[in-house]
């Protein structure tokens, strides 16, 4: 099987046509068809149903068309990188297991483009996936993540992000009354931290996956929710938001993955130390003196 097959197939499957997969492969008719040709007797199924009105897909055609789609998609990928890297330019793809990160995956590109230089950047913002497999399958460079680092990649902790529950007026925790809580399901170990803290005290839950939508639902509409606090200090210190009453902080691990055998783990290792030094920046806000 080869990836021109591949991309015939595609061709064929998408437009329903030979003739047409020819023309937007710039290939004759007759190549085509000898390829596809080729890729059934590879595995011994028909792909295609040939007829009047075109080609349309068999049942196995059919089932063969997203794997088809991932192995173009990888292999697009792949070739770009190699092309970029050899031409001396590294693509760096930055991502966040949770997205409380994505403030400081926007602060390393900085840290990135004012100290290495330009370099084509991408930032994840897929929370649903995991990191450190991503990392494994060359999907991402660099991670953070709250979860321990696997053994066969490099891990550097962080370190760890404050965590404050606040409300859209002054709320404690004691009172019967309290609104709406946002749940952004930040791991096992801010889950445990919840169901010790608010059990029984909250209402209604809302589970939410981006901590920004969050913050302005919560601007907006009201409620309680847990943020970072570098992410709403400002809004406490004038009075847009404030800390509940009765619930400590929660510290939540924050570690910076990448592979080592990475043709790129030179640049993710300098990247690891940039992380920890802008968290060890961050200021120290004493909360008992904003609220």
């Amino acid at each position: 099987m080869t990836f021109a097959q591949i991309q015939t197939f595609l061709a064929v499957a998408r437009l329903g046509n030979f003739h047409a997969a020819a023309r937007q492969l710039n290939v004759t008719q007759a190549a085509v068809s000898a390829r596809v040709r080729q890729l059934e007797e590879e595995l011994d199924l028909r792909l295609f149903e040939r007829g009047r009105r075109g080609a349309e897909l068999t049942e196995a055609g059919r089932f063969l068309l997203p794997g088809a789609e991932a192995i173009a998609s990888t292999w697009t990928t792949i070739s770009k990188d190699a092309r970029h890297f050899y031409a001396g330019r590294v693509p760096l793809r930055l991502g966040g297991q949770l997205s409380i990160w994505d403030q400081q995956l926007v602060d390393l590109v900085i840290w990135v483009e004012e100290t290495l230089g330009a370099l084509p950047l991408a930032l994840n913002f897929d929370h649903e996936m995991n990191v450190q497999d991503a990392i494994r399958n060359g999907v991402l460079d660099f991670a953070l993540t709250h979860e321990q680092p696997a053994p066969d990649l490099t891990g550097v902790a962080l370190p760890a992000e404050r965590l404050v529950l606040v409300g859209s007026e002054p709320f404690d925790l004691g009172q019967s009354d309290l609104p709406l809580f946002m749940n952004f399901q930040l791991g096992g170990q801010y889950d445990a931290f919840v169901a010790r803290h608010l059990s029984g005290h909250a209402g209604q839950h809302i589970m939410m996956g981006n901590c920004a939508m969050g913050l302005r639902y919560l601007r907006k509409r009201g409620g309680i929710a847990f943020f970072p606090v570098s992410m709403v200090v400002e809004d406490i210190q004038h009075g847009h938001l404030f800390p509940v009453q009765g619930v400590p902080e929660m510290e939540l691990a924050c570690n910076a993955v990448y592979h080592p055998s990475s043709v790129l783990g030179d640049l993710t290792a300098q990247i690891a130390t940039a992380a920890r030094s802008l968290r060890s920046r961050e200021p120290v806000v004493a909360l008992d003196t904003m609220s």
